[in-house]
């Protein structure tokens, strides 16, 4: 006579289902254990990889800092082309950190005082593409490629420069003034309608008085 099948109890039957979950794992890693090991090999060497890459990376943040002070020191200190060799060479041997940034818009900035406008517009250039942020030397940066192209009597392009330095914040120094300067670069391009469009948001928007009543004289001579 055969026995009846015995009926397992829910916690029976879940202890049974767990052993069977932990039968098959034990079957799996004994079977694969060779490869489990070197992909637990592979993910500390990646891990490890990753460390030493996060390291040197400090390092070379902290090295072009260190030469981009040094170079500063220099400019400070009346040696003023040995300071900008020391900044170029930041920018090309540490491109892409902190100090690079830094190093190509004081570039542009000393290039652009020794009247040197091609090079100094190649290193804001650098800064504005590479490096830039909403923040004053972005707004600098902006404005100091716009003056380059003005001197070229690019009015279109340059006017379009001090636009954006004039808009990355209203609250930032100088934004009126860039805009205002927009205004009138503008003008002397030709393009009536955003001369018109900018001189209008000053006198709107503007606190300062002084650029306020330029606008409207500006927006009056447009008018004629």
């Amino acid at each position: 006579m055969l026995k009846a099948k015995k009926k397992f109890t829910k916690r029976e039957l879940k202890e049974d289902k767990f052993f069977e979950v932990t039968f098959q794992a034990k079957n799996f890693i004994e079977q694969n254990a060779r490869t489990i090991l070197y992909a637990a090999g592979a993910v500390l060497a990646l891990s490890v990889m990753i460390y030493f890459y996060m390291g040197s990376q400090q390092a070379e943040e902290q090295n072009a800092l260190d030469q981009f002070a040094r170079a500063q020191e220099q400019v400070r200190n009346g040696q003023r082309e040995v300071g900008m060799q020391m900044m170029i060479d930041v920018v090309e041997q540490f491109d892409g950190t902190t100090a690079a940034g830094h190093a190509a818009f004081f570039l542009g900035k000393l290039f652009w005082e020794d009247k040197d406008l091609q090079t100094a517009k190649k290193y804001f250039k650098k800064y504005i593409d590479d490096y830039s942020d909403k923040n004053l030397m972005t707004q600098s940066a902006l404005a100091g490629y716009g003056d380059c192209l003005l001197y070229e009597k690019n009015y279109a392009e340059a006017a379009k420069y001090f636009e954006k330095a004039g808009k990355i914040d209203p609250d930032f120094p100088a934004a009126t003034d860039y805009l205002y300067t927009a205004a009138l670069v503008y003008q002397e391009a030709g393009n009536l309608e955003k001369a018109r469009e900018l001189a209008q948001k000053i006198v709107d928007e503007s606190s300062n008085v002084d650029l306020k009543n330029r606008s409207e004289v500006l927006l009056k001579s447009l008018e004629l």
